[in-house]
């Protein structure tokens, strides 16, 4: 089956550069990699903070601790969403609150998070699926009524925009994924991003074992002897999530690269849209008003049954182990409010079963992506 390269001479040497400099982590140099990788992302998007992190999922933890919430605080997450998503909640000691989803799309709603909604609430995950961006308006609107905190998950949104915006400007943080299956990939990595210089502190602190390596001229405290013993200055408890030098230097090659893969994605929905725009029971993707996709992944309805959706959170191994302890992995007490339970979240089950996705990846067979909305086809026309 054929595939369409994504890497070529550019990621090859950047990659020889860092190899012979024998330097293969970051270090503090903002002249190195990836730092340079987080310049230029920051223009491209475009965000004042930029951190390299060493996967999607430590990028989702980052960006809850940049919020600097407490234990027990309420973090409002999709029902339906992959589990990357209200894990990294759980881990810094906060509770996921599942609101429902517009079961059209499995985006998280509006009217969702206001249902959701208690004393103890501080910050909502709106998760841009499919690489199609969240009605953000009204999401922003009912966030800045409850003076909620907006994290962006933008691991399937590169490049898609809101009102012109590109998703990742719009709320408080933001994170990206660089696994392999995303827009760009430097096979595992990640990306936080903000405007807001003490989240960025607060984030670099947490991804770097409490050190401030802070960039962008922002001013680090200075660690001084204690009991006559020099300290090596950590201020805050932290993982060590950062980026590596090769994954700098192969996301540094990937992002001009950025425009023609989404002229590749394009041209698969074309293909799926062509196959399945008439088939009966079969509802191809709708986009938000005044927004404009960059499609991870091509979803479509089709009749009740044969969806394939799994990504219902709460209905996980491990939340109905908490559910039945009444704690999160950590210890945290559930509030009685806070349900695992299935019918928690009706819209969400009710879409998973009647939803099919098609990877469009920019190195994806066309022929293979043909056969599978054919696949699907032929299926809803023998129901």
């Amino acid at each position: 089956m054929a595939t369409t390269p994504c890497f070529g001479r550019e990621e090859l040497e950047n990659l020889r550069q860092v190899i012979e400099s024998g330097q293969l982590w970051r270090g503090t140099s903002r002249t190195n990699f990836t730092a340079r990788f987080e310049d230029e992302f920051g223009k491209w998007l475009p965000r004042k903070y930029v951190l390299g992190l060493s996967s999607g999922t430590c990028a989702d933890e980052t960006a809850v601790a940049s919020l600097g919430l407490e234990p027990g605080d309420e973090v409002i997450c999709p029902a339906s969403a992959p589990i990357f998503v209200s894990f990294p909640v759980v881990s810094c000691g906060c509770v996921p609150v599942f609101a429902d989803v517009d079961p059209r799309s499995m985006i998280i709603s509006a009217e969702g998070i206001e249902k959701r909604i208690t004393p103890r609430s501080r910050a909502v995950i709106v998760v841009h699926l499919w690489g199609q961006p969240a009605p953000m308006d009204e999401i922003m609107a009912v966030a800045r009524k409850h003076n909620l905190k907006v994290i962006e998950d933008c691991a399937q949104a590169f490049g898609c925009t809101h009102r012109s915006r590109k998703t990742g400007t719009i709320g408080d943080v933001a994170c990206y994924s660089l696994q392999q299956s995303k827009h760009m990939t430097s096979g595992e990595g990640g990306i936080f991003v903000t405007d807001d210089p003490e989240a960025y502190k607060r984030a670099v602190l947490f991804s770097n074992c409490g050190m401030p390596w802070y960039g962008y001229g922002l001013e680090a405290p200075k660690s001084t002897p204690l009991a006559g013993f020099t300290r090596r200055g950590h201020f805050g408890f932290g993982h060590n999530y950062r980026m590596s030098e090769l994954q700098g230097a192969v996301c540094l090659a990937q992002i001009p690269k950025l425009p023609e893969f989404a002229e590749r994605r394009k041209a698969l929905v074309h293909i799926i849209e062509a196959e399945l725009g008439n088939v009966p029971g079969v509802e191809l993707a709708q986009a938000y008003p005044n927004t404009v996709p960059n499609y991870w992944a091509y979803p479509v309805r089709v009749p009740a049954g044969q969806g394939a959706y799994v990504e219902i959170n709460y209905l996980e191994e491990e939340y109905q182990k908490m559910q039945r302890e009444r704690r999160t992995s950590l210890g945290i007490p559930l509030p009685a409010h806070v349900q695992y339970v299935p019918g928690a979240c009706p819209n969400a089950e009710a879409g998973a079963k009647c939803l099919r996705s098609i990877g469009v990846h920019q190195a994806t067979d066309p022929e293979s992506v043909r056969q599978t909305a054919r696949t699907i086809r032929d299926r809803a026309l023998a129901k």
